[in-house]
């Protein structure tokens, strides 16, 4: 009977964790899927798209724009922007709780801001959260990688 029940118990175990995986594996790609919407956005400069796509308190650090910037800020820029991203590494999305993502990838960066060039490989981190059934961007950081 212990068997029995040690075997039942190893089955509930496992088709929670397969279910727990699942879900994992669906909300990755709602992650990756909301990223790439938002850099086609930025590529397009469709301002709109970038706004929704992002919270009201995103904010943006990046070695071009030289200060931190808010979500009017980047969309004011947005003509300025002139630039082509070649993914270098998969991305990698680690969720930190059931609403919030970290997503990392390094990119070649060509292109301009405000006429100054835009080039190089570098490090990608943003932070995703759900809100209203949507993942949201709410941080974007670049970091320059030597080269």
């Amino acid at each position: 009977m212990r068997k029995l029940l040690t075997a039942f118990s190893f089955l509930i175990f496992a088709s929670v964790a397969a279910c727990a995986q699942s879900d994992d594996v669906a909300t990755i790609e709602a992650v990756d899927d909301a990223a790439g919407r938002l850099s086609e956005a930025f590529q397009a400069q469709d301002a709109a798209a970038v706004k929704a796509l992002m919270t009201p308190d995103h904010v943006a650090v990046t070695p071009y724009y030289r200060t931190p910037q808010t979500v009017d800020q980047q969309i004011a820029s947005l003509p300025d922007l002139k630039y082509e991203q070649t993914a270098l590494s998969e991305p990698k999305v680690v969720l930190l709780g059931p609403d919030v993502a970290l997503r990392t990838l390094t990119a070649k960066l060509d292109g301009t801001y405000q006429s100054r060039p835009l080039s190089g490989n570098v490090f990608i981190t943003s932070v995703l959260v759900k809100e209203d059934g949507k993942w949201l961007e709410r941080f974007y950081q670049v970091t320059h990688l030597a080269p």
